[in-house]
């Protein structure tokens, strides 16, 4: 991610010097760093490639570039270039399903750094995503707490965010909404509002599993406002299904149809298939509920687009 990116341009140096790229070579502790080799500049240009790569989407081409510059990097061992590149690739894998692949990059980077390195809460978070998908939540709840712990800058309250979600899929819905809400403390400049609405969908989340509606429904909105300004396809569709989810806790189904179908427009053409397959299931399912209950049926209309979306008969 251009997170990773942007904050490893300052960290690389390890308390040396304030840098302005990722992955540069250390130099004297009190000295101006020598002027970087032509070997730093390839490796940099690689990862700064691969994070464009990844960016829109071209997740093969990304991984070639990170590889390239976790090769140059240990051709001279810049060990931060290399912790760098491991975990920008864990991350490509890990969103692209390959939870081994992710596991063992992300496992080669550990070695290489202690908790003391600027680096750290870097590892510790992405270990904490990939034990999630492993389904271990106790392991990503302790690496979510060190990455929370090594962070003093303004990811902290991204590192919350992660560390809420999972205390909340662990059922610990108190300390959950807590660090939900410091994470929302955390994350209110403008360089971090996407991380404000990720802290308002999961209070929304959290306030709607409690059944108090009116407080989870502000939630929601509020993340909405935001991912529309901020034009995040995939988190307006997550805000808008979570605003369903409460429509039907509220007995509303028909209200529910009305989000869910707004949320798979933005799907559908935002080009998430199968956000927008998941989404006309769960219309088709509250459709059919009301057909047992003597309503009306999905329309023809509506069904045909939910067979040729899930490509059912």
């Amino acid at each position: 991610m251009n997170k990773i990116l942007r904050d490893g341009r300052v960290r690389l140096l390890v308390g040396i010097i304030a840098a302005l790229l990722l992955l540069l070579a250390s130099g004297c502790a009190g000295k101006p760093p020598a002027a970087l080799s032509a070997l730093h500049m390839e490796a940099i240009r690689h990862n700064q490639r691969g994070v464009k790569a990844e960016a829109k989407g071209e997740s093969p081409q990304a991984l070639e570039e990170f590889y390239e510059s976790f090769r140059i990097n240990s051709s001279i061992e810049n060990t931060e270039g290399i912790v760098v590149a491991l975990v920008n690739s864990s991350r490509v894998y890990r969103q692209n399903g390959d939870v081994k692949s992710a596991l063992a990059m992300i496992g080669k980077a550990l070695p290489l750094i202690t908790p003391v390195d600027p680096l750290y809460s870097d590892v510790a978070f992405e270990m904490a995503h990939v034990q999630l998908l492993t389904g271990d939540c106790d392991a990503a709840s302790e690496w979510a707490s060190k990455a929370v712990t090594a962070d003093t800058g303004a990811k902290r309250g991204m590192r919350m965010n992660l560390l809420a979600r999972i205390l909340y899929l662990q059922g610990n819905r108190d300390k959950a909404e807590s660090r939900a809400k410091e994470a929302l403390s955390l994350n209110q400049e403008k360089t971090m509002l996407h991380e404000k609405a990720n802290s308002l969908r999961l209070l929304g989340d959290i306030q709607a599993a409690a059944k108090r509606n009116t407080e989870a429904a502000v939630s929601y909105d509020l993340a909405l406002a935001i991912d529309k300004a901020l034009g995040k396809s995939k988190k307006i569709a997550a805000d808008l299904c979570g605003l369903a989810l409460l429509s039907l806790a509220q007995q509303n189904p028909d209200q529910a149809v009305k989000f869910y179908q707004r949320a798979f427009t933005v799907s559908s053409n935002g080009g998430d298939e199968p956000g927008a397959a998941d989404v006309l299931s769960k219309i088709s399912r509250i459709r059919e509920k009301q057909s047992e209950k003597g309503q009306p049926k999905l329309p023809l209309a509506e069904r045909d687009t939910v067979r040729r979306t899930l490509g059912t008969p």
